[in-house]
């Protein structure tokens, strides 16, 4: 902690802990102080504040601990009775729901991809926590076993489900660039096939044709498949995590197995109808339970600290995936047909249950090609925008006047082939050059030479009309194409551009001295003789406007030179345009800029022929 800046930042010991980096804690770490005693204050603060969540999570969990003892005890002591069954079920709840709290308080601490991974764990919860309360409507309302099959066996096998999207989320790395439509949409087809598979293999056994058997080996069967499928999948993680993630998990991945080789062996029991609540098979399924509270406190600690070092998520293919699941329909179909054993209401059962997963997979899918065909779309704009955009300035490159140049003149000369449109329809191009710009760029160095062209392109821009174009040219040169406008009004533009540029009183703050800079502007509109639009090109007029430049650096910079034809004029330019040079006869109007120590009468030219270089982008 430091006097000087008054803040106090959490000692890395305590970030890495994840305390003071959670919500409702952070204030303390991160609040300004004034003076040394406010910063000591504020770390005190921090820590008392570390120390009471330490504690709560510590009572957090040896209440699950003893929940599991007195469950433990209660299989013991109680004999097979209604209060054995009460007790069983009861604390069965309260564990679920201390697995669903803690995950609900990971939700809160954090943020991002890692807030969408708890919420779907916590949504798992919650389906499970509906299965347990249907489970003890039969124990402790009707008193009576739980049939088997049971309906809420449904939602315990789905209840995975969210587990699985939200450890494809991966939390612990940096985000693959994907689009939340994209996960959505997977999420679903996921959804569908798992569901599919158990309408197709579990259901038919315990409401088209009842057959306890079959319903339970199928059903193990299935649910075996998505446990194995969770492990393999928190294995994976487990292999690619790093630090605090690798140990969350690793627990994740202890609770995970426990939880699945408890309910297999129960499912077991439930088949050959050796369970019972309260029964020796409820001992490890309790202590599973209560293991995924200690996965939570692990997780709510780092829930909101995001770790030092990110690693690059891998992706995964999911879309593969889900078409995989869509071809594999009609091979299951295939081996419905040409098996024997199936009873015929079954097989009619399962057509219609393939018919109606093809539908709805279809619409997902094609669902998904719009959403990727509109990504695609938007992509394809946002690199277009990019190519025809200065990457520093923000402002539209030469590949944009280019593509865009020769609509804009042929709408010009179009205008001026009906006389009484032709008034105010000149385009007329500014070229803008920064006065001494090497100089910044040598003495400051060109990360000040870069905040001088930005705030130079925010001046210019200010200075001209929506409906005209700022180029940056090259370099520190920018050409404004003003369409739709009067070359009489051109030099008011060039004035007010001199003048905002040149602001001597919002000059470029920087550490050792105040960085103001000047521009130098030549300007000349198209077409170039309005009584004979096509006659000079347009490349012409944008070389003269270039020339413009160069007399207006040449004569002392600060100033604009307006280049525009003349019967009688004194100056002759030779411009280059599609390999030819035409001599044109001109006369030029000066612009002074803002305290300029010479003014335009010092601007003379010598009557002849003055070369003009092609109208090409300044070197950078």
């Amino acid at each position: 902690m430091t006097s000087g800046t008054n803040k106090v930042i959490c000692p890395p010991w305590r970030v890495e802990e994840g305390i003071c980096g959670m919500r409702q804690d952070r204030r303390f770490c991160l609040r300004g102080f004034d003076g040394s005693i406010g910063a000591l204050r504020g770390a005190t603060d921090c820590r008392n504040s570390e120390i009471r969540t330490r504690s709560h999570l510590r009572l957090w969990a040896v209440i699950v601990a003893c929940l599991t003892l007195l469950h433990i005890a209660a299989t013991l002591l109680v004999p097979r009775s209604f209060s054995l069954t009460l007790i069983n079920d009861g604390f069965d709840l309260l564990l679920m729901l201390s697995a669903l709290f803690v995950f609900l308080a990971n939700v809160m601490t954090s943020r991002g991809q890692s807030q969408m991974f708890w919420t779907l764990l916590g949504t798992a919860w919650g389906i499970r926590i509906v299965g347990q309360a249907m489970w003890m409507y039969f124990d402790l309302v009707l008193r009576k076993e739980v049939p088997n099959p049971f309906i809420g066996d449904i939602l315990l096998f789905l209840s995975n489900i969210p587990v699985l999207a939200a450890l494809l989320l991966q939390p612990h790395a940096d985000p693959v660039q994907n689009r939340k439509t994209q996960r959505t949409v997977d999420f679903l087809l996921m959804l569908l096939w798992w569901l599919y598979l158990y309408l197709f293999f579990v259901i038919p056994w315990q409401y088209v044709a009842l057959d306890e058997a079959r319903y339970g080996s199928n059903y193990d069967r299935l649910n075996g498949l998505l446990d194995v499928v969770l492990l393999l999948t928190l294995g994976f993680l487990w292999s690619q995590s790093l630090g605090r993630w690798k140990w969350f998990y690793a627990g994740f991945f202890a609770a995970q197995f426990a939880i699945t080789t408890s309910a297999y062996l129960a499912n077991q029991a439930i088949n050959e109808h050796f369970y019972y609540p309260g029964s020796w098979y409820d001992v490890p399924y309790a202590a599973a339970l209560a293991s995924f509270t200690l996965v939570g406190l692990r997780g709510l600690s780092m829930a909101a600290t995001t770790p030092a070092a990110k690693i690059t998520a891998v992706a995964l293919p999911l879309t593969k995936i889900g078409m995989l699941s869509l071809l594999s329909l009609p091979i299951i179909t295939a081996w419905t047909v040409v098996s024997r054993n199936t009873p015929l209401q079954v097989a009619k059962f399962r057509e219609l249950v393939v018919l109606g997963t093809v539908f709805v997979m279809a619409t997902l899918v094609f669902a998904r090609q719009r959403q990727l065909t509109a990504e695609l779309r938007l992509a394809n704009q946002v690199l277009q925008q990019a190519s025809l955009t200065d990457p520093l300035t923000g402002v539209r490159n030469r590949r944009f006047f280019d593509a865009t140049i020769s609509g804009d003149a042929s709408q010009i000369l179009r205008s001026y082939a009906s006389p009484q449109e032709s008034a105010g329809n000149d385009l007329i191009f500014y070229m803008v050059d920064l006065d001494d710009f090497k100089e910044v760029n040598d003495r400051y160095g060109h990360e000040v030479g870069d905040k001088v062209l930005v705030e130079a392109t925010k001046r210019i821009t200010s200075a001209i009309r929506a409906s005209d174009i700022l180029i940056r040219w090259g370099g520190d040169e920018f050409l404004i194409v003003s369409r739709h406008a009067s070359r009489a009004e051109a030099a008011n533009v060039a004035s007010r551009i001199l003048t905002l540029v040149g602001d001597p009183s919002a000059g470029l703050a920087n550490e050792a001295a105040e960085v103001r800079t000047t521009c130098s502007l030549g300007w000349a509109a198209f077409p170039w003789y309005p009584d004979e639009p096509e006659i000079v090109p347009l490349e012409a007029v944008l070389g003269l406007a270039d020339r413009g430049l160069y007399e207006a650096k040449t004569f002392g910079k600060n100033r604009a030179i307006g280049i525009s034809p003349s019967d009688e004029g004194t100056e002759f330019l030779v411009a280059t345009a599609g390999g030819q040079a035409a001599t044109y006869t001109v006369q030029t109007l000066c612009v002074a800029g803002p305290s300029q120590s010479s003014s335009c009468d010092d601007y003379r030219r010598t009557s002849g022929e003055i070369q003009l270089v092609s109208a090409g982008a300044a070197e950078c």
